[in-house]
């Protein structure tokens, strides 16, 4: 029987694993910044959320290219018991929303509603910006594209895996296929990055219902970042991050009521 990572442990793990990735960046000259729950833990706890147990960063598109490429070229020939999911990676379970940084001296298993069960290692979420539209018409058709296509990702990656090998194996690219999707994606969310709008976002990141996106922030934040403690080490944030926090959380400092401060439903274990 595999022993359970839990609590203290599950954290230390996490902080390891965001450490290597934190090495590699430096060593590499990619700029990154933490962000989210982690950005908020960093600031208003100078570490984890009491109640947290993930790690987010979050990278503008070429600098998360720029990390792809270093990591795959340094992999090929050094070991090391860390793996990536790229973001658009067939084996990454969450294609297309963000990448995957994990431990492989661990499994862990996330439980998603109706039962599905993702495994994968202990890991720290690694998400993408792009440059969007300022005029809000144009942002919603954006978000509402990139939605559309990133859900028919998630469909032909799930169920379709066979039809995708065939399409791939016989050339017939013209057919509706995973990486037919994958190009459509790419292709609306490349659009505003060749213009260099002054708005960068998660664009997966609406909400349909209330109209809204949570991940819109200015381009000029990521040209300058400062360190901030989080669990006795100096990591990357982007030196605006109150009006990040802001962005996403609204009165950050304000702790959520008590029936909110819960965890994700994970369970993981040593190998």
């Amino acid at each position: 029987m595999n022993k359970p990572i839990k609590g203290k442990e599950l954290k230390s793990v996490l902080l390891k694993t965001l450490l290597r990735f934190n090495e590699f960046c430096k060593d590499n000259d990619i700029k990154y910044s933490i962000a989210y729950g982690t950005a908020l833990g960093a600031i208003r706890h100078k570490g984890f959320i009491p109640w947290d147990d993930d790690i987010d960063v979050i990278m503008l598109r070429p600098e998360y290219e720029k990390f792809e490429k270093a990591w795959k070229q340094y992999i090929l020939n050094h070991p090391d018991h860390y793996k990536l999911w790229p973001e658009m990676d067939e084996e990454n379970y969450f294609m297309a929303f963000c990448a995957k940084f994990f431990d492989t001296k661990t499994v862990l298993y996330e439980h998603f509603s109706k039962g599905k069960i993702v495994e994968y290692g202990i890991y720290i979420d690694i998400f993408v910006l792009d440059h969007i539209p300022v005029e809000k018409n144009e942002q919603r058709k954006l978000f509402m594209d990139v939605r559309f296509y990133w859900k028919w990702i998630q469909h032909f990656q799930r169920h379709f895996k066979k039809w995708n090998k065939f399409v791939r194996k016989n050339h017939l690219s013209f057919l509706p296929s995973l990486d037919m999707m994958a190009r459509l994606l790419m292709k609306c969310k490349d659009k505003y990055n060749k213009q260099c709008t002054p708005l960068v976002s998660l664009t997966q990141d609406y909400q349909k219902k209330s109209d809204t996106n949570v991940s819109i922030y200015k381009y000029d934040w990521f040209n300058d970042f400062t360190l901030v403690e989080f669990e006795g080490h100096n990591l990357p944030i982007v030196k605006n991050y109150d009006d990040m926090l802001v962005a996403t959380f609204g009165d950050y400092m304000k702790l959520p009521p008590e029936e909110q401060q819960v965890g994700h439903n994970v369970e993981a274990y040593w190998i």
